[in-house]
């Protein structure tokens, strides 16, 4: 399957099975979420996918309270998608190989995407921005995946 920048999918239970990691959004069992944003990572070829969730008042307010103590804000964003508005959660990202993952969100017949490449880039370079500093050993929440064990994982994967 190829994947397409600036669209969302889902992540097999097979991926949750083997990695293990209790802070991962496991898949719901009666629907097909979490979706997330998807995007190569050119250096280890591994994607990265980023948990979309549509609690977007509760992540306001994050945003919110960040700035007012002038915290970055830039690991949680808001943007729309289908005309609505989704929040893309860096802070829980997670590398992962084309194999676990399960497929395109389909909506209406319609794949769900972002439609316009300078945002899919301002989103890409933010992640790269954040994959720098898990890798610099950042923590973003206590509840946080192990991305770098993850990654060797996957990686290890990827090169057999």
């Amino acid at each position: 399957m190829e994947i397409i920048a600036g669209s969302l999918y889902f992540v097999s239970d097979e991926f949750f099975s083997k990695v293990n990691d209790p802070y991962l959004k496991i898949n719901y069992e009666n629907t097909k979420r979490p979706h997330y944003f998807a995007f190569l990572d050119n250096v280890t070829g591994l994607y990265w996918l980023v948990p979309c969730s549509s609690k977007v008042e509760k992540f306001e307010r994050l945003i919110q309270k960040k700035k007012e103590q002038h915290k970055p804000t830039d690991t949680i964003q808001i943007v729309k998608i289908f005309n609505r508005k989704t929040v893309l959660l860096f802070q829980d990202m997670f590398p992962t190989t084309a194999q676990y993952i399960d497929g395109q969100y389909i909506k209406g017949g319609q794949a769900v995407r972002i439609a316009n490449p300078k945002l899919i880039q301002k989103l890409e370079q933010t992640a790269h921005k954040i994959i720098r500093l898990l890798h610099k050993g950042v923590r973003f929440t206590p509840t946080q995946p192990d991305v770098i064990k993850i990654e060797k994982l996957m990686l290890e994967e990827l090169n057999k």
